[in-house]
């Protein structure tokens, strides 16, 4: 089937789909656009999403009452930026009590694609038997395992140091307390990867990763205590700020983070937390202070020669599964302690933090050229002052930091609310290659806040109430080496999205990005910079066919070039969901087809997936994906999750690389999740 006839059936799909949909449209094109950008802006790291997905699940099992909700309380919400905050708590003061969603089209800000997206996350009327409900103490126990039935090369490899130790399931248990009165909670999260061992050998305690928190709220001076683990995120990001952060997105004007200030820990990364205690005081109204102290081993690489001895790099996979990687296991010990302070009047939040780390073994970093203003030593410190304010329909907001080294970061920001349908977002970064800042995750085209000045560009327009035009348009420089890069570089990034809502049932967009940066040249003896350049052009449509049925439609293409070097690949699938209407059960399945020339024109796609789970592969090479969604509410206080996926290539003998690799053609997993709720 040609590229040109799979559009035509998509488009004959649409069509069909759009003269008989009706009631609302699906809530999930927001979190896939926004998981995909992110998973294709850090291809080579891995990004965990679950502190994000557990803030949503939480969102939508206790809505927001909008007839309630103070500033702080609409700032979870992701979607909503400063001034449209701003403008919906005017508008409440001013007319009164909102009883219908359809009344938030009259703020400023506020279009029926607005509304779609934050309507799952918040209500108009809770009722008094749902407000009792929340004061009831909660008790949930998570248990999820997953597997990847055929073998893996490092479960039969002949090499000892290489070889996994453990079984080919994954683990997985959490449990959470929360008091009635919500002053307390507290938990646990435990996990064991694919591939290591499980009470046995180097884990004789049973699972590879444990994690803990307590957490006690009050309304005093002393308004927060956490013990065990925590993560912070204050201010830009640009020197705290643990944890998932959003960066460029479909969300094209709501790029200002929102400080969250501590939060309990609860998700299965190993490395960006915070262990130990911080207590948060309020002396005064509009001020608080915080004070934290952590400590707590990292992986790291050892490095010894006849001059120095010491950590050549701190190794954040998190993975324990043969003697090489155990060798890496805690050979860094880091103590950090540090506080922070907020203050907020009217219109204006000023904040200043410090971070003081200290490292044993000494990082001593590699002779790499691009590691030469990487940090090295024993300790860090950094200092920062924030702000954000609000002048009339201006958000402006920013973050100045400088570490040990001399090192400075620099944001500054505005959301310019130009018209009621009219929405503008600039933002320039200035970060120094030699600026060392390990706990911070800000704004940025890289995935970390070093080596980097660029200036961005967002809009989002809503021309007419169904339609919306989103874009940006960023403009990077790298002034030091990259992995990647041999010398200092350059390069831009373009993204245009135009939406159609023709009612609440159906939503339809098409979407352009262009990325535009710098790399080696394919030469082994010289290494020059090339442009390296990926085109994406996508057709997505999510539409309601009846209270029961649900179907998503996508067609993407994609197109990479480098030097000669033209690939080119599409991706096109078909989702189906589909909830019983007299029984506690749902179901949701795929069926993709792919063709890439290789990686490099690889498409990335958001996949349905069991309880705090995610998924967004990489399609590519040729081949189909299928999976299968189930969750089933046995009763109230028990559901039960079940996700099969299988992915098949066409003429492949094996399937992907060193210990991972599979013999064959076929790839297929497993997950179960059991979620009882105490």
């Amino acid at each position: 089937m040609t590229i040109k006839k799979l559009i035509l059936l998509l488009f004959l799909i649409c069509l069909a789909s759009l003269s008989h949909s009706q009631n609302t449209s699906s809530q999930n094109d927001f979190i896939e656009n926004l998981l995909e950008t992110i998973a294709e802006q850090n291809e080579e790291n891995e990004v965990d999403y679950s502190d994000f997905l557990d803030e949503l699940n939480k969102l939508l099992l206790e809505p927001i009452d909008l007839n309630r909700a103070s500033e702080n309380d609409l700032d979870q919400l992701f979607i909503l930026n400063k001034n449209q905050i701003a403008n919906f708590i005017t508008y409440r003061e001013r007319t009164g009590r909102i009883y219908s969603l359809y009344e938030l089209q009259l703020i400023p800000g506020f279009s029926s694609d607005i509304i779609r997206l934050i309507s799952p996350f918040v209500s108009l009327d809770q009722s008094t038997e749902k407000l009792n409900a929340r004061k009831r103490a909660k008790q949930i126990l998570l248990l999820k395992s997953e597997k990847t039935l055929q073998e893996e090369k490092g479960y039969t490899s002949e090499n000892e140091d290489s070889k996994y130790l453990g079984n080919s399931w994954k683990y997985y248990s959490r449990y959470q307390y929360t008091s009635a009165d919500n002053k307390i909670v507290f938990g646990f999260t435990s996990e064991k990867d694919k591939g290591e061992p499980f009470f046995k050998s180097e884990n004789k305690n049973g699972f590879d990763f444990y994690s803990a928190h307590f957490q006690y709220n009050s309304k005093g001076i002393l308004q927060q205590i956490n013990l065990g683990d925590y993560q912070i995120k204050f201010g830009q990001g640009v020197s705290l700020w643990s944890g998932f952060s959003s960066g460029k997105s479909a969300l094209s004007n709501s790029h200002a983070y929102k400080s969250q200030g501590i939060k309990s820990f609860r998700s299965t990364d190993e490395n960006q937390f915070y262990r130990g205690i911080s207590l948060l005081l309020k002396p005064f109204n509009n001020i608080k202070i915080a004070l934290f102290t952590s400590y707590k081993k990292k992986d790291g690489s050892l490095h010894s020669d006849s001059i120095s001895s010491g950590i050549s790099s701190i190794v954040n996979t998190g993975y324990h599964r043969n003697a090489n990687e155990f060798a890496q296991k805690h050979n860094l010990k880091e103590t950090l302690f540090g506080s922070y302070l907020l203050a907020n009047w009217k219109k204006i939040e000023l904040g200043v933090s410090f971070l003081q780390s200290i490292y044993s073994p000494e990082i001593v970093g590699t002779d790499a050229a691009y590691n030469l203003y990487n940090f090295k030593g024993d300790k860090n410190q950094n200092i920062s002052i924030c702000y954000q304010t609000q002048l009339h329909s201006i958000h402006l907001y920013g973050e100045a930091a400088q570490s040990k080294s001399g090192g400075r970061a620099f944001l500054q920001g505005a959301n310019i609310q130009v018209h009621p349908q009219l929405n503008f977002e600039v933002i320039y970064r200035n970060y120094d290659p030699d600026y060392h800042a390990l706990f911070s995750n800000a704004f940025a085209e890289q995935s970390k806040t070093q080596n980097e000045e660029g200036f961005y560009m967002g809009v989002e327009f809503h021309p007419y109430p169904k339609w919306a035009i989103k874009a940006y348009y960023d403009q990077f420089e790298f002034p030091w080496l990259r992995y990647s890069a041999s010398s200092p570089s350059a390069g831009h990034e373009y993204f245009s999205q135009l939406e159609y809502t023709p009612n609440q049932s159906i939503s339809v967009y098409f979407k352009y990005k262009q990325e535009s940066k710098p790399e080696n040249n394919s030469s082994e003896q010289i290494k020059a910079l090339t442009t390296q350049t990926k085109n994406q052009y996508r057709l997505h449509l999510s539409a309601r066919m009846s209270d029961q049925w649900e179907i998503r439609n996508r067609i993407e293409l994609s197109h990479y070039q480098k030097e000669d070097d033209h690939e080119n690949g599409y991706l096109i699938y078909q989702d189906l969901i589909y909830h019983f209407e007299k029984l506690p059960l749902s179901f949701n399945l795929r069926y993709a087809l792919f063709d890439t020339d290789s990686f490099n024109s690889a498409i990335y796609a958001y996949e349905n997936d069991i309880l705090n789970s995610y998924s967004v592969p990489a399609y590519y090479l040729k081949g189909n994906r299928f999976y299968f969604n189930m969750n089933w509410e046995l009763n109230r206080n028990l559901k039960f999750y079940i996700k099969y996926a299988q992915s098949k290539y066409s003429n492949q003998s094996s399937i992907g690389s060193g210990n991972s690799e599979i013999s064959g053609d076929t790839k297929s997993e497993v997950k179960f999740l059991l979620r009882l709720r105490l």
